[in-house]
């Protein structure tokens, strides 16, 4: 009771909260300077993440109830538009994790920073440097910024830990029950946490065996833990929202059911290599590990794991579990986007590291004592002015900079407060489409980039989305409808793919519209391309070519002749509309040139001369030397452009002769309707 009232024990804690929500604070700060405006071109289920907690549907498997109700209060924020808010939940508790990260650190400092000293001073500044380099680490960073399940994950497991180390303070089984619920609860947002059981038993009973004795507890422990998992009722109550073909097999309505599309996902993912690539695979981990933190940190973290066996031996138990049951369970796991997965891994090493710093700091500190002979650091050297001012300058130092450069490191791949591809696609989409037509896309998942826009604000409710609502759309509904679709062909393959029967496979697939590529962009996702469907053969050449701006450019099969640009001053987000005119200079066309977009030094796309068309028309219909092929289409101009005049440009990649650059002038962007406010025109509802 003494300690509890303690006047110097409670001025610390205080200080504690405090660099805690300063590590929040600028966490959060930095996370929305780079935070993606809407729509992320990043993620694979990232549109399906910010659609269906706004409406109360059920994402894709295991459901992610949690993840789901968060993201309906998030919705609800009155700030930019339902994808951004969902972003944003995820830099709120990446913050959280970095935040809480510093107080897990703190909480478990060793026993012999009870009392006020410089140890605990520099100790404090060890905790915070960890919390910081793993709140600006490479992954935890990237999850930040998008809509994605990992970054409110770690948040809540990071809560979920604390109220652990707050049961095991106070010993009550209230707080037990509350860590028990918590810990349920988190299940919701990853299923994976389930395997952090083991270091959650094993460290109740090291901290106090006699629990099992006491009924409180266990109805403390089991009442929490059953009533997090009442969360998953939402998965039969929701089963009907399902639109995705692969979701579909294993429909939540029945206790089969809710196991397949829970435990049982994904299951040939899951311990998918053999015993012999192991090692291979732990050194794709380690990769991994140093892209978070680098060699030095690889070499402070075993360092704090010895001086965390010897100084914590509970914790020390309760992180290295952890840490072992989700690396061993991850390193056999099959995924493009492994390294996400590794994030608690990541936040666990970020307290080794913290050990470790606290641990040589006293080797240095031993040294100096031994040359001085005398004794460090005593309570009455801490009250010189000149040492407090220069301590807290090296404090200040050894935070700041290694801080500086994990950001200055991580940033530029990072930052994605650029990234409104999608979103300026799709606005452009909604209006150009004419009325009562048919959009195909893909199914499921991948889908939502188009599904966001009418489930969320009911944009051009005339057009029907057929895969919506059924992965698998009929013939009939294509009936008497001009088609346009987002995807090349249905003969493509992949779990968004539109059945094969749906449309004729001699369809001519015409680019009307290119968006904004990135290399950085899903790839499954494909190109943001939209084509008109047609039965009938697309008109590609021209016997009347009269260019407004007349050109004599050699490509070798092709001489561009001329181009037409409208208009030449454009709104940012909007189209222009390009009309090139290609000379055939041989009979038989013998390569095809890529044709690079550039306005100013961005690339906004690139497509193939002839619209990816000419090598079936030449079979088909026939080309000739002389023959005039002529593209048009829009293009277009990324939101985020400042308004002034820019430089028009193409790139002609030829094969066997390099690259030629051809300047087709200026185009001048205005800035005139905002962002937000174009990408929600077209709103018919909301």
């Amino acid at each position: 009771m003494e300690l509890t009232h303690d006047p110097v024990k409670k001025r610390f804690c205080l200080a504690d909260w405090f660099i805690a929500s300063l590590i929040f604070s600028f966490s959060f700060l930095v996370y929305l300077a780079t935070l993606t405006p809407s729509l992320s071109s990043l993620s694979p289920d990232g549109s399906e993440l910010a659609t269906v907690p706004a409406i109360l549907s059920l994402a894709h498997m295991p459901g992610y109830p949690l993840y789901t109700w968060l993201g309906y209060l998030f919705s609800k924020i009155p700030i930019h538009d339902v994808a951004y808010r969902m972003n944003l939940m995820s830099a709120f508790f990446a913050a959280i994790s970095a935040g809480g990260l510093y107080r897990i650190i703190i909480t478990i400092k060793p026993n012999s920073l009870d009392s006020p000293s410089i140890k605990k001073f520099f100790y404090r500044g060890f905790s915070a440097l960890a919390a910081l380099l793993f709140a600006f680490s490479k992954d935890i960073w990237s999850q930040a910024v998008i809509a994605e399940v990992y970054a409110p994950n770690i948040g809540v497991m990071v809560i979920t830990i604390l109220a652990l180390l707050n049961w095991e303070a106070k010993k009550r089984p209230s707080d037990y029950f509350l860590f028990a619920l918590l810990f349920g609860l988190s299940l919701g947002t990853h299923l994976s946490n389930l395997g952090f059981a083991p270091a959650f038993i094993v460290f109740t009973l090291l901290t106090d065996c006699s629990v099992l004795k006491n009924l409180r507890w266990w109805l403390a422990a089991a009442g929490g833990f059953v009533l997090g998992l009442v969360q998953f009722i939402w998965l039969p109550i929701k089963a009907a929202s399902i639109n995705d073909r692969l979701m579909l097999r294993s429909t939540p309505t029945t206790l089969q059911g809710i196991y397949k599309y829970t435990l049982g996902s994904f299951s040939n993912l899951k311990f998918a290599f053999p015993i012999g690539m192991l090692p291979e695979r732990l050194v794709l981990y380690l990769y991994m590990l140093f892209q978070q933190f680098g060699w030095l940190g690889f070499f402070l973290g075993i360092v704090g794991l010895f001086s965390l066996l010897f100084r914590r031996p509970q914790h020390f138990f309760l992180f290295v579990l952890m840490y072992g049951v989700h690396i061993v369970f991850f390193i056999q796991y099959r995924a493009f986007d492994l390294e996400v997965f590794f994030i608690p891994a990541h936040l666990l090493w970020a307290i080794f590291i913290a050990f470790g710093l606290y641990e040589i700091y006293l080797f240095f500190r031993s040294i100096l004592q031994s040359l001085s002979g005398k004794k460090l650091g005593k309570e009455h050297r801490t009250k010189n002015t000149f040492a407090r001012i220069f301590s807290t300058f090296i404090i200040l130092l050894i935070i700041g900079l290694p801080t500086i450069v994990q950001v200055n490191n991580n940033r530029t791949e990072n930052d994605h407060s650029e990234d409104t591809a999608i979103n300026d696609f799709y606005a452009n989409v909604w209006d150009i489409l004419p009325e009562n037509t048919v959009l195909l896309t893909q199914g499921g998942v991948f889908g939502y980039d188009a599904f966001y826009w009418q489930l969320i604000y009911n944009i051009r409710p005339d057009v029907t989305l057929p895969t919506m609502n059924n992965p698998n759309p009929k013939q009939n509904i294509l009936k008497g409808k001009t088609i346009y679709s987002t995807i090349s062909s249905t003969g493509s393959k992949g779990p968004g793919a539109l059945p094969p029967q749906l449309l004729n496979q001699s369809n001519w697939y015409t680019p009307v519209l290119l968006g904004e590529s990135s290399e950085n962009q899903f790839q499954p996702r494909g190109r943001l391309v939209l084509y008109r469907v047609s039965e009938t053969t697309p008109i590609l050449t021209t016997d009347n070519a009269n260019p407004e701006y007349k050109t004599e450019v050699n490509l070798g099969n092709f001489t561009l002749i001329g181009f037409d640009i409208y208009p030449e001053a454009v709104e940012s987000g909007a189209t222009i509309n390009l009309h090139f005119y290609w000379e055939v200079n041989n009979g038989h066309v013998l390569s095809i040139p890529l044709v690079s977009l550039m306005v100013g030094d961005n690339l906004i796309s690139s497509y193939i001369i002839g619209m990816g068309h000419l090598e079936r028309y030449e079979k088909e219909i026939g080309i000739k030397a002389g023959d005039i092929i002529q593209d048009q289409f829009n293009l277009v101009i990324p939101s985020t452009l400042e308004q002034r005049k820019y430089p028009l440009e193409l790139k002609v990649i030829i094969p066997g002769l390099g690259e030629k650059s051809i300047s087709l002038g200026e185009i001048e962007i205005t800035d005139q309707i905002g962002m937000v406010a174009r990408w929600l025109q077209q709103t018919a509802g909301n």
